[in-house]
């Protein structure tokens, strides 16, 4: 009875608050961009439409502790947080239905990040920006391996280089030069039958007609990203960080995106069987007050550190393994400690 009850109340005032949450930050972004969007009305639904989709992702933990801090509210109003606890029933019991809930919630956020094919972020700006319909990107340059690689013009969506070069280093030397006029991502790597080779043969530079592949699970999207650091899906991130994980290259914001879709939903659901262990049994002997302005002050105050925790790593200002997991442990330290305490 008690799980049925307080199962449905917490999920009720979660889509509630998320769904009122959402569609706010959604307004309030739409009116003062309302000038920069295009006059079809298809973009402005779909601006419209990624702008809410980034928006639930970066509110339902905040939207989690909220629920609860008003469902307990109503617990205690209706008495029957006491009710309950004159049953029989522990807090800690009262506690499964709300970490049902929670946990559910969390999972399906996550597994939805590792699913989607665009960040729906930078999907917004583009269309903002009025570069909806502009998939090419120029002037790339990262190193992979042995090779510094220079891209003139990336296709994103046709998944096509154009006037690529490829600088192989052997033991700090320049070995070979390969110009590439025009290359395609086809079965996972990068293929090219216009490939001009320079290297040096007795002094003298020699060039050649040859074919190659390279760049082996490197798709058009990590390219694009390498570069310009923009939002990352979970599942992209995931891709580059194991293609990326034995090379002397700066992964640190690669790291941030993978953290940020974890670590900080995770850290909400430890606030939350903190808050709800605290929470008041009746309002004659608890300051419901005192404890509803606390909660809303430990959940903004979390879900605002780790907003600035994100900009500060991907900007590299601070190490993305310190920025999150340090937190997450003293958090979840904490929670465990006043778990077994109760």
């Amino acid at each position: 009875m008690y799980f049925r009850i307080l199962f449905i109340n917490y999920l009720k005032n979660f889509l509630i608050i998320f769904l009122s949450l959402s569609s706010f930050f959604v307004f309030m972004d739409f009116m003062l961009n309302k000038a920069k969007l295009p006059d079809s009305t298809n973009l402005q639904i779909l601006y419209i439409g990624y702008n809410f989709a980034s928006a639930g992702l970066m509110l339902y933990p905040l939207s989690l502790l909220l629920s609860l801090l008003i469902t307990i509210m109503a617990l205690v109003k209706r008495n029957e947080m006491i009710a309950f606890l004159s049953l029989g029933y522990s807090l800690k019991i009262l506690l499964k239905p709300i970490i049902s809930v929670a946990l559910g919630i969390t999972i399906f956020f996550i597994l939805l990040q590792m699913n989607i094919t665009t960040s729906f972020r930078d999907s917004a700006k583009s269309i903002s920006s009025g570069k909806y319909f502009s998939n090419i990107n120029k002037n790339l340059f990262f190193k992979f391996n042995n090779n510094i690689i220079f891209i003139k013009r990336l296709d994103v969506v046709n998944k096509t280089a154009y006037n690529m070069v490829v600088y192989n280093m052997e033991k700090g030397q320049l070995g070979k030069i390969y110009n590439i006029k025009k290359s395609v991502f086809s079965n996972n790597t990068w293929r090219s039958d216009t490939i001009t080779l320079h290297e040096i043969k007795n002094n003298k530079m020699v060039a050649k007609k040859v074919s190659l592949t390279f760049l082996n699970g490197f798709k058009p999207d990590i390219l694009n990203k390498l570069e310009t650091k923009q939002s990352m899906t979970l599942k992209l991130a995931f891709q580059t960080l194991y293609l990326l994980k034995k090379e002397n290259i700066d992964i640190n914001f690669i790291k941030t995106y993978i953290y940020n879709a974890i670590i900080p939903p995770l850290s909400f659901v430890l606030l939350l069987v903190i808050i709800f262990l605290r929470s008041p049994i009746h309002s004659r002997i608890s300051n419901s007050s005192l404890f509803m302005a606390s909660g809303l002050f430990f959940a903004i105050t979390l879900w605002a550190s780790f907003l600035l925790i994100n900009k500060m790593s991907i900007s590299g200002i601070i190490s993305a393994d310190i920025a999150f997991i340090t937190p997450f442990i003293i958090l979840l330290s904490f929670t465990i400690y006043y778990f077994r305490k109760i």
